[in-house]
């Protein structure tokens, strides 16, 4: 069984216990000199930070799907054959776009080698905002400079998704400085006051869970399709028990395949009467959203593997809260 997860350290699987978020603590935040910034991006997915809806529509058509987050934007959903992009909506202006896949995400290329990315610059391992008079220090370790490194450009920020198997950009993630503060990816020292998220409602919880596991199944059929993988069906039967899975181990505060009340997958599945199967499971927590989830399981060569075998024939994508879970059955 395969484990993705969302932290520079290492997890003892036979502890069971889940990887933490990023820490946030208070304390002094010296302001940074100025530097050189990259100006944003004149066209491209990028540019349509602080533009309005409009402008998105204008640009890209409507959405196929408009999905809550649990930030307080909503994902407008575009997606081709050959790409796949998420417009976070807030106040009928764009604050984030998640992109993978053949898209014009200027001044950085998607599946473009991260050496020639960097060749002209190098992330930091400290970046500093000034908001809300307030100063936010995030500090980057040594993998998640390797991984998903954060890059000011113009006004806002992008946090690039690198494939540690083909050493290049997988995906790529803009977002605006408020977007960047609610979702604190990275550890943060804060000096003054952090900007509030409202925690979702049960209801709301239950149609951004929909949301994720939709995008979850999206991203795994581009990347699929992009590497020349036959295809696989979406089974509603496995959604549920994938969508169970991630919900027992947040609940229940574990991170394991075997859970102590429904057994391993090969029980699960035969609770729902699915038996003589091979199968796989990927498990994440504790990520901010189902890109994050997915852009780290492509980082792993394993977990990689598993998403592009070709002997599967049905998959089902669950998510609950910030636990994901993915499920594949192959032929008897």
């Amino acid at each position: 069984m395969l484990i993705g997860i969302y932290t520079d350290k290492a997890i003892d699987e036979s502890s069971n216990e889940p990887p933490s978020l990023p820490p946030v603590n208070s304390g002094q935040v010296d302001p940074a000199m100025p530097s050189e910034v990259d100006p944003a991006p004149a066209e491209g997915a990028g540019a349509l930070i602080g533009k309005s809806a409009e402008v998105l529509v204008e640009k890209y058509g409507s959405p196929v799907r408009k999905e809550p987050s649990a930030y307080g934007y909503e994902w407008w959903i575009y997606k081709a054959d050959q790409y796949y992009m998420m417009a976070g909506i807030e106040k009928s202006q764009v604050v984030t776009i998640f992109a993978k896949g053949e898209i014009n995400t200027e001044p950085f290329s998607l599946n473009r080698s991260s050496n020639e990315i960097f060749s002209s610059r190098y992330p930091e391992t400290e970046i500093v905002v000034g908001a809300n008079d307030s100063y936010y220090r995030f500090e980057l370790s040594e993998e998640e400079l390797n991984v998903r490194p954060l890059i000011p450009i113009g006004d806002f920020y992008a946090q690039l998704y690198i494939d540690q198997q083909s050493g290049t950009l997988s995906g790529i993630r803009f977002m605006t400085t408020d977007v960047l503060l609610k979702m604190k990816p990275y550890e943060l020292v804060y000096e003054g006051t952090l900007p509030e998220v409202p925690y979702p409602g049960r209801s709301l919880w239950t149609h951004i869970e929909t949301g994720s596991a939709a995008q979850l199944a999206d991203l795994t059929s581009l990347v699929r399709r992009q590497e020349g993988v036959n295809p696989i069906v979406w089974s509603p039967t496995l959604n549920e028990l994938a969508k169970s899975h991630s919900k027992d181990m947040f609940e229940s505060d574990f991170f394991d395949h075997e859970s102590p009340r429904f057994g391993n997958i090969e029980e699960r599945l035969a609770a729902a009467g699915i038996t003589g199967l091979p199968a796989e499971e990927l498990i994440s927590a504790n990520y901010m959203d189902a890109p994050a989830a997915m852009e780290a399981w492509l980082h792993s060569q394993e977990e990689r593997e598993l998403l592009l075998n070709d002997s599967f024939s049905s998959y089902g994508t669950g998510a609950y809260r910030t636990h994901f879970t993915q499920i594949f059955t192959g032929s008897p």
